[in-house]
């Protein structure tokens, strides 16, 4: 006995003439998403690659499971949830390592010394 949504992604998937084994680009392409977005949803556990490929082989999906998760309402919304909040983070990282290095931050260890010797200066200029 076969589910309902199985017929119903056999069908799109016959109607599409998809392969069955879908590339990077391919699988992006499927639900919507940029092909560096599978990458950060292979990270969180969202997309499973087909076998067990190395880090730096090429990834391939399944067809059949792509068009029920682009079916998948609920799915296709944690999975933006999941890119957004990485894109959130990768923003929030980037702007702390501009804010240090314009001397706005705490500064490392090794420049707190530098920073204090350059305030000093300035102090004693501003005395004169």
């Amino acid at each position: 006995m076969t589910k309902p949504g199985c017929r119903k992604g056999a069908a799109t998937w016959a109607a599409k003439g998809l392969p069955a084994r879908l590339d990077v680009a391919a699988t992006a392409k499927l639900p919507g998403f940029a092909e560096h977005d599978i990458q950060i949803l292979m990270a969180v556990g969202k997309l499973t690659p087909l076998g067990d490929p190395a880090p730096n082989a090429p990834k391939w999906f399944a067809a059949v499971e792509m068009i029920r998760l682009a079916a998948d309402k609920d799915w296709l919304h944690k999975a933006t949830k999941e890119i957004s909040k990485y894109w959130r983070q990768k923003r929030e990282r980037r702007m702390n390592l501009h804010v240090v290095k314009a001397g706005f931050g705490p500064a490392p260890a090794s420049s707190q010394t530098v920073l204090s010797e350059r305030s000093e200066v300035r102090a004693q200029k501003s005395k004169i």
